[in-house]
């Protein structure tokens, strides 16, 4: 996936712009979830990733390691 925009851990709301067309929009990604896939209104898909969702990657990574 090309586009990704991170939210903070606590958020629940976005906003945005499609960098391909340059659309903006805004979404909701519910508390229980690390992450989305959005489609912007000329329907390019963006990841919409929490900023917790990357440090548990990032610990779950170290730890396998």
């Amino acid at each position: 996936m090309s586009q990704r925009v991170v939210i903070g851990g606590a958020d629940t709301t976005f906003s945005a712009i499609c960098e391909a067309c340059g659309t903006a929009f805004a979404g909701r990604l519910d508390e229980d979830l690390a992450e989305g896939v959005f489609l912007c209104r000329d329907g390019h898909a963006i990841e919409i990733v929490r900023a917790d969702a990357d440090a548990d990657d990032a610990d779950a990574a170290t730890a396998a390691a």
